[in-house]
C-alpha cells in the first residue's frame, strides 16, 4: 500500500512538472501555426494587389462571409469582406482562423481572427474607409499590413469586433498594443499575452505590444496607430 501510495505521488509530481511544458509547447505550435495563416494571407493581399493597381482589398463596416457591405460609402464600403476578396488567391478560409481562438469563452469564438490594416488609408483619405496603396508604402518591411486580433476590447470591456464579421480592421480601432488590464489580456491576445503581426514585405512576427522601432501605421512615416477623430 505504502509503495502504491509513492508511486502515485511520483506521478503526480511528474505529470505538474511536466504541464507547463505542454502548455508552452502548445502555445508556440498556435504561434507557429498562425504565422502560418498570415504568410498565406499576404501572399494572396498581395497578389490581389498585383491584380488591382496596387491596391488591397477595402474594409468596411461589419460584414458577414457572403455579404455585401449594408453601409454605403464613405462609411462602408458597399463590398464584400475583404478575407472574401481575396479568398481566389488564399483558397481556404482555415487560414483565416487563429488556432488560439479556442481559448477564449464560445460568445468570443469566430472563424475569422485576422484584421486588415488600413489605418494609413483612412487618415490619408481624411476619415473615409478606404484602400492601401502598396506604391504609397515607405516602409515595407515596418508597415503593419493585418495581424491577429482575438476580438475583443484592450481593456476587456466587452466586444471589439463581432465574431463573424469577416472584414475586421484598424480604420477606428488600435489592434496593436497591450491590454490595460493584465488579467484579460489573454482574452485580447492570445499568443502568450501577445500577438503575431503581419507588414507588408511579407514577413510577420509576434510582439508582445506596440514596437516604435519596427512598426509604421502611415505611409510615408514611422508613426503609431493614428485615432483620426481625436487628431
Amino acid at each position: 500500500m505504502i509503495e502504491l501510495l509513492v508511486v502515485i505521488a511520483i506521478i503526480a509530481i511528474l505529470a505538474a512538472l511536466l504541464m507547463p511544458a505542454l502548455s508552452s509547447a502548445k502555445q508556440k505550435a498556435w504561434t507557429t501555426s498562425c504565422n502560418s495563416n498570415l504568410h498565406q494571407i499576404g501572399l494572396g493581399m498581395r497578389m490581389f494587389a498585383d491584380d488591382n493597381n496596387e491596391f488591397y482589398p477595402e474594409s468596411g463596416s461589419t460584414i458577414s462571409w457572403g455579404s455585401v457591405d449594408p453601409t454605403a460609402p464613405p462609411m462602408g464600403s458597399g463590398k464584400i469582406g475583404w478575407t472574401e476578396q481575396i479568398f481566389s488567391y488564399v483558397a481556404n478560409t482555415n487560414a483565416y482562423n487563429c488556432p488560439g481562438n479556442v481559448q477564449l469563452a464560445a460568445s468570443l469564438q469566430g472563424p475569422f481572427n485576422y484584421f486588415n490594416g488600413c489605418n494609413a488609408a483612412y487618415v490619408a483619405n481624411g476619415g473615409q474607409f478606404g484602400a492601401v496603396k502598396s506604391t504609397l508604402i515607405s516602409f515595407p518591411s515596418a508597415f503593419v499590413l493585418g495581424g491577429d486580433t482575438a476580438g475583443t476590447k484592450s481593456n476587456g470591456a466587452g466586444l471589439q469586433f463581432d465574431p463573424l464579421d469577416d472584414d475586421k480592421d484598424d480604420y477606428v480601432q488600435n489592434c496593436v498594443g497591450g491590454a490595460a488590464d493584465p488579467s484579460i489580456t489573454e482574452y485580447w491576445q492570445i499568443h502568450s499575452h501577445g500577438q503575431n503581426i503581419m507588414f507588408a514585405d511579407g514577413h510577420s512576427k509576434w510582439y508582445k505590444t506596440y514596437n516604435a522601432g519596427e512598426m509604421t501605421f502611415t505611409y510615408g512615416a514611422m508613426t503609431n496607430w493614428i485615432n483620426y477623430n481625436n487628431q
